[in-house]
């Protein structure tokens, strides 16, 4: 699966694929290096040996939850990840979210290209009406890629997050598929 970034000079290019057994380095990094995540992540650190467990339990994909690798498509580098779960029990609809781990990356469309890729698969390969996604109300860049994707606010869950020792509002948008393929279908059109 593969999205680019639409929104720059010069579109990012990703593609995704499943955790493999080489990425566990780099996996166990992101859940013990605090210097690594960014100041809207948790910080509650989880071991190598849960990494491993939980690796070789399901590969981190599941019908309830499922985490991809983000790669830059030019040269396959993994750059991040993007995860899905079902956002509620009665219902197919889904919650995702991105990251880029190194943040000498952030900010340059990445995210974007990431996220999209992630709601490409998704809409084309689930029948799925509802995406969502939350965010601290101060996570200005991730609002702007959600925006960017085609997700449109909906409200603040109050108290919802547990961030750094504190507890936070959730900005909660969402894109239905209906949206998602009118945005497509315009930029098809565009592109003729």
């Amino acid at each position: 699966m593969q999205a680019a970034d639409k929104t720059s000079d010069q579109p990012k290019q990703v593609s995704l694929r499943h955790v493999r057994e080489e990425d566990l380095p780099l996996l166990c990094r992101m859940a013990s290096d605090l210097n690594w995540r960014g100041e809207f992540e948790s910080t509650l650190m989880r071991s190598p040996q849960f990494m491993r467990k939980r690796f070789a339990e399901d590969g981190f994909s599941s019908e309830a939850a499922e985490r991809l690798m983000v790669c830059d498509a030019s040269s396959g580098a993994v750059i991040g990840s993007v995860s899905h779960f079902l956002a509620h029990r009665y219902s197919s609809a889904r919650e995702i979210g991105w990251k880029i781990d190194d943040p000498a990356l952030r900010g340059q469309g990445w995210g974007t290209a990431a996220a999209r890729a992630l709601v490409d698969y998704l809409f084309e390969n689930f029948d799925i009406n509802r995406l969502s996604c939350g965010m601290d109300p101060a996570n200005l860049a991730s609002r702007r890629i959600a925006e960017k994707v085609g997700f449109s606010y909906e409200g603040r869950l109050r108290g919802v997050l547990f961030l750094r020792g504190r507890h936070a509002d959730g900005e909660m948008f969402g894109l239905l598929r209906e949206e998602w393929q009118a945005a497509r279908a315009q930029e098809a059109k565009a592109s003729d």
